[in-house]
């Protein structure tokens, strides 16, 4: 039987194409990406990896591209677009009187008023596979580098895998205003960490 853990996401999208702020931790909420020390996020052998991965993956996923990440100790945030029809205003200075005159909504994406519900759980959609593809390619790079240095903690895996939570977290950005927010958010997350949900 099909697991249900995804059956939280929006019933009306197929989550094939938005943009999306995606919030994946590790597993047990570990700290194994790195430490803060000064404000400033000290990244560990891992999490180098994780922001290699990150950094590659319009390279393998012509349809996404990433406009902004953080690394922390324990979970990673990325605001993502999938989908090319969905341009941010922001990223393409498009003046907003003409936006609003054109009836466009320039890269948010809205629910329907009234829509037919996505019954598959989006397991299969384009997001769950950049996301499943980003954690899988973490995964093997870890592992190579741990085969290669041994059980040396500072250049292999210093923890044993999981590395993931099995689940991820994707919020739908809907408006230009939440766009902003989080982008914000994701730009100072590593100065307000003794703040964050994550920090236990």
């Amino acid at each position: 039987m099909m697991s249900d853990r995804h059956a939280f996401r929006a019933k009306w999208h197929d989550y094939n194409i938005g943009i999306y702020f995606i919030t994946i931790c590790t597993h047990e909420k570990r700290h194994i990406f790195g430490h803060i020390s000064n404000g400033e996020m000290c990244l560990s052998s891992l999490g180098k990896i994780v922001d290699s991965c990150i950094r590659e993956i319009s390279s393998h996923h012509d349809d996404a591209e990433v406009w902004n990440h953080v690394i922390m100790p324990n979970h990673i945030h990325i605001m993502i677009a999938v989908g090319t029809r969905y341009i941010a205003s922001e990223k393409n200075n498009v003046d907003k009187e003409s936006e609003k005159n054109s009836g466009m909504n320039v890269g948010c994406l809205k629910p329907p008023n009234h829509g037919d519900a996505v019954d598959n759980n989006h397991f299969n959609s384009r997001l769950a596979v950049i996301v499943g593809t980003l954690k899988a390619a973490v995964t093997r790079q870890a592992n190579k580098l741990y085969r290669q240095c041994g059980r040396d903690i500072q250049c292999g895996r210093d923890v044993s895998r999981p590395y993931w939570q099995s689940r991820y977290y994707e919020h739908i950005v809907t408006n230009g205003r939440e766009f902003d927010k989080i982008m914000d958010y994701i730009d100072n997350n590593v100065m307000r960490w003794e703040d964050d949900c994550f920090n236990k």
